[in-house]
């Protein structure tokens, strides 16, 4: 911590006052992010001049679509290449400069203002939306959404989630619901609490971010990605996706312990996991992995089970397989009874009210197979 004695008069002040309101009169969280909005703003605009000339005025100017043009800031395409192009960027989130391009941070500072201003944007730019938001002049975190009625679903779609990622970034709003229809879409949103610089909120992802861990994933190591396409191409998804330890565990004949990925995927013990959420677990993590065909299950209250398809045709793996599916569910602390076919493994869960005795025993027999 730098600590140093500056002088402030009352014009300044008056212009620090958004802040210390957003930060509860607290001067020194007000500055720096007043210094972050600089910052924003001299790499938006390069020089200190240029960022003070954008700024001027009170008006605000987008230019023709003929100016945005001419002077390289904007090009025009067709409307099946922006379709495409938003179709195909689905669950991909948009680069925090790509926002501030859309919606300027030292402008907007309050719902009604974004509100007006995006609606001043569509009419320059012929977007045909018409943006509302439900509340009055300042932010009321606990009653806030946003409507966007009209114009052209995929351009909406990209508006939308534009304002979205804004709206977390400088007003700590997360979106709790996103009802769209075919001709609107509308936001319902709630406060966030951010951890860290940067952070999305959790509803931001659920609605726009789906994809977009992959995409970079893709982007970071693509030949690597590139090549297992190809190889699980190749050999029609006949692959087996599991980690270095399983695989260890495997090849040394010993029988692997995989509680903690049900664990790690839960986010709690085993024996903490309901049933009702067990099985789907179960299929999820197996069909993941691959090492099985399919996964058929029931999680009806009293008549569960999980019906589990492979073709594996020697018995020392089928016996191995089995163990392993049961282990997960004695670990649970579940009672089941165990049925093994060639090519299906049928695990029955009994009702607890009736077999309370019973913790899940046991598996077919493996004596014999060699560990």
């Amino acid at each position: 911590m730098i600590r140093k004695n500056i002088s402030l008069d009352d014009a300044h002040l008056l212009k620090l006052q958004p802040f210390l309101d957003r930060h509860g009169g607290n001067l020194s969280a007000a500055v720096r992010e007043a210094i972050e909005l600089a910052d924003l703003a001299l790499e938006m605009h390069g020089t200190p001049e240029k960022a003070a000339n954008s700024l001027n005025g009170s008006e605000i100017d987008f230019g023709g679509m003929e100016t945005l043009v001419e002077s390289g800031e904007g090009i025009m395409v067709s409307q099946q290449v922006l379709n495409w192009l938003v179709k195909n960027t689905s669950g991909r989130l948009l680069d925090e400069d790509v926002v501030h391009e859309l919606i300027n941070p030292y402008r907007i500072r309050t719902m009604s203002e974004l509100e007006g201003y995006l609606n001043a944007r569509s009419r320059k730019m012929g977007w045909n939306l018409e943006v509302s938001a439900a509340c009055g002049k300042e932010l009321d975190p606990e009653f806030s959404t946003m409507s966007f009625l009209g114009g052209d679903r995929d351009l909406r779609e990209l508006v939308v989630e534009t304002v979205c990622l804004f709206l977390a970034r400088w007003m700590s709003l997360d979106v709790e619901v996103v009802h769209r229809k075919s001709n609107s879409t509308t936001l319902y949103l709630k406060p966030f609490a951010r951890h860290e610089q940067g952070e999305i909120p959790p509803g931001v992802l659920k609605y726009f971010g789906s994809m977009d861990s992959m995409y970079r994933e893709i982007e970071r190591k693509g030949d690597f990605w590139k090549t297992l396409v190809e190889l699980y191409k190749f050999f029609n998804y006949q692959r087996i996706n599991i980690d270095r330890d399983l695989f260890e565990s495997f090849a040394a004949g010993e029988y692997p312990d995989i509680m903690k990925y049900f664990e790690v995927k839960a986010g709690r013990q085993l024996h903490e996991i309901p049933l009702s959420e067990l099985i789907p677990l179960f299929k999820h993590l197996f069909m993941t992995s691959q090492l099985v065909d399919d996964v058929e299950i029931n999680t009806e209250k009293g008549k569960e089970y999980i019906k589990v398809y492979h073709n594996y045709s020697s018995e020392k793996v089928n016996a191995k397989m089995v163990r392993l599916f049961s282990d997960v569910f004695r670990a649970g602390w579940h009672s089941f009874s165990v049925t093994s076919l060639k090519g299906l493994t049928i695990l029955e869960f009994n009702d607890p009210e009736v077999e309370k005795e019973s913790s899940g025993l046991p598996y077919p027999s493996d004596e014999g197979v060699e560990l």
